[in-house]
Order: structure tokens, then sequence, then C-alpha cells
């Protein structure tokens, strides 16, 4: 069972008594004090208790504790806190949910004399104005189940082939991949990202499909053949294939999106400089190849060198490729119109 998240007054309050019992700022926290980091369930939340989080301990002297859940509750909680008292010094979440709060001021900016290994993180990956950064990334593809389609697809495109009706997965307006999937087909068709008329027509086309809320149900539909192809990020489908599951994914040719853990670091974190050097740890080639191996993300760090059998297993890993990754104008989304395209989801694609 995951530690519950103590509250930050409630640590500030244990700090005090801690002082007035003459202890001095050395209980069991250590000398650094504590660091709340946001953290996904398992296997991400056991992977760093067991393998990221205990050398981090060792080197800054610190206690860390995981605020376990989900971007959009992490937000809501950062909202209702307030930019002064922040719940998490460190949040790790996708930039879709992220940049709306860094646009009202709640995260320091990141910079190299705080964050020594940013100037090893490639430059696509970094966030406008160093307002955090893109730590690791799951490139969004296209997954398909090798015994059931015989003509595998290579381009967004392809999707609308005939032969696909009905057998495609794609995700809700729940999940940030489909605001990106919206923004990316308004690109494709139109030539404008932002052009909402000409992508959801697109969806239209496509339908009857299979949505889902979550990238592991997801899974679930291809694994069980519900569906025979859907948009799936790298690192899902390098997983069910090592399971020995007939799975390929595509890297469509013009270019993938990507599941991002953008990493941000509290603006009046109480334990700021110790957040940064989280950052920086998080950021070090060494633990951004723990990542790789284990979990097959693509590595921030331009120094991980991505070889051999790896290669294959993280196929998103060269200059090139990390510049196919499409970007959005997420500033252009926070003003308003994520709230439209919901809203226009659910009544023109939801309420069919």
């Amino acid at each position: 069972m995951a530690k519950q998240v103590r509250w930050r007054g409630w640590v500030l309050l244990v700090a005090a008594l801690s002082l007035t019992a003459g202890l001095a700022g050395a209980g069991a926290a250590g000398p650094g004090g504590s660091l709340v980091i946001t953290s996904y369930g398992p296997p991400w939340q056991d992977f760093l208790t067991k393998e990221i989080i205990p050398g981090f301990e060792r080197e800054a002297g610190v206690k860390v504790e995981l605020a376990v859940g989900l971007s959009r509750d992490w937000v809501a909680k950062m909202r209702v806190a307030g930019k002064n008292n922040p719940p998490y010094d460190v949040m790790i979440a996708n930039t879709t949910w992220v940049s709306a709060l860094r646009k009202e001021g709640f995260f320091a900016k990141i910079t190299p004399d705080k964050v020594p290994n940013l100037a090893d993180v490639w430059p696509e990956l970094r966030n406008k104005d160093d307002n955090g950064v893109i730590t690791l990334v799951g490139a969004l593809g296209i997954g398909y189940r090798t015994d059931l389609v015989a003509n595998p697809p290579k381009r967004w495109v392809d999707l609308w082939r005939p032969e696909y009706k009905g057998k495609l997965g794609i995700y809700s307006i729940a999940n940030s991949a489909t605001p990106m999937f919206l923004m990316l087909l308004g690109r494709l068709y139109a030539k404008d990202d932002k052009n909402m008329d000409v992508a959801f027509q697109k969806v239209k086309e496509l339908l009857p499909v299979r949505f889902t809320d979550f990238s592991g149900d997801m899974e679930k539909l291809l694994v069980a053949g519900e569906i025979h192809l859907g948009i799936l990020d790298a690192p899902a489908a390098s997983r069910l294939r090592k399971q020995g599951l007939p799975i390929a994914w595509v890297p469509p040719i013009e270019g993938v999106f990507m599941f991002e853990q953008d990493t941000n670091v509290s603006a009046f974190a109480p334990n700021k400089e110790t957040a940064f050097k989280f950052v920086n740890y998080f950021l070090s080639a060494p633990v951004q190849e723990k990542w790789a191996s284990a979990f097959w993300w693509t590595p921030a760090n331009r120094k991980v060198r991505i070889t051999g059998q790896l290669a294959t297993e993280i196929p998103i890993n060269t200059v090139a490729q990390i510049r196919s990754i499409h970007k959005w104008d997420w500033d252009w989304i926070n003003a308003g119109n994520r709230e439209k395209i919901i809203d226009r989801w659910n009544r023109e694609i939801v309420g069919r």
C-alpha cells in the first residue's frame, strides 16, 4: 500500500516539534528535510521506490515521499492549495495537464546552474523558458496485431482505410492523447492544428471505433483482439512483445506525438533547492538508463546511448526521430480551448 502523503502543514509542525526537542533538523527525514514528489501507481511507483529514490535519498540526505495518483488530481490539489502552499515539491505529469499550472505561475524556472544535467537534454525536449523539462518520452504511434492485420499502416492517414473500419481503437477525450490527436488531424488535413472543424470531421469518418480512457485499456483491447490496431505508445508495444504477444508498432511517416513526463519544481516549495537536485538526479545518465532499460521510455538525456536490442525496443532514439515528435501550442489549449474541445467531443462524438 502506498505511503500516505503528509500535508505540508503537518510536515512543518513535525519539523517544529523536532527542533523543540533538540533534534536540530536531524530527524528521520535526514539533514535535507523531506521532499514530496508525484507518482503514478504501480509499476511506476514500485520502480521509483526500489530503483530510483534510494540513491537520491543517500546522495541528498532527504526522505522522499510519493504522492500517488493521476495528473488531473494533482492539478486540482495544487490549485486548491495555492501557489504559496504547494502540496508537492516536484510534480511529474503530462504536459497537457501541467502546462496550465505553468502559465499560472505555479512552477519555478529550471536553469543549468540549479540543474546542470539540463545541458544534456535534447533541445527539443526543453520547455519554453525552461519552466519545467521533459524527462522521459513515450512516443505515440500505431500499434497493431501482426496476426490480424495483413496490410500494416505506415502513416496516420492509413487509419482511414476501409479495411480497418470497426477494428480501430482511439482514446476518449478523458485521455491527454485525444486533444493532441485532434490537433494532429488539423495539422495533417488543414495545415492548421487549431482547425477543429476538420479534425472533428476526420474523427467522425473513422467511426465506429472503440474508445478507451486509459492506455492500459488500449493494451487490453489489442490483447483480446477486440481491436486490430490502435493509437499506442512505443513502451507499451515493447512490453507486450516481451510477453510474447503478436504486437508491432509503427512510427508514422508524418511523425509521432508523445506521452511525456514533464517534470516541474513548485515555485514556492519549502525545499526548493533539494527539489532542483532531484530533477538533476532524475536527468542523470545512470537514472535515465535505468528507465530506458526497464520501461523502454526514450530518455531525455542525449548522452544515453540506445543501441543493440534496446534500440528495437525504444524505436524513437535518434536526432531525426526526436525531431519528428509533434509539438503543440499549449497556451492556445489553455486559453479556454480545452473546454471547448471537450464540450464539442461530448456533443458530436459521444452524443452521436
